[in-house]
């Protein structure tokens, strides 16, 4: 449970950072708990699509979708 718990708050924390930077990106983050990847793209002009993806240990897990609207920060969605 533990680690279910650090993987969420990893993903969770990088994909606030990458919303308040705003810009498209990809980059790679190593903390703690393991290792992240993000990735950025318009959607269309309102609208920033990221993808997380969590590693932990040599395990990969499924990566985690957000879409955004770049102006509000509001959440669209979450896969």
């Amino acid at each position: 449970m533990k680690n279910i718990y650090e993987r969420d708050v990893s993903v969770s924390h990088a994909i606030l950072l990458e919303m308040d930077s705003g810009m498209l990106t990809s980059k790679q983050l190593k903390g703690n708990y393991g290792e992240i990847v993000t990735h950025s793209e318009m959607v269309n002009p309102d609208e920033i699509q990221l993808e997380v993806t969590f590693k932990r240990d040599e395990k990969l897990f499924l990566p985690t979708t957000v879409v955004y609207n770049r102006e509000t920060k509001h959440i669209i969605s979450w896969e």
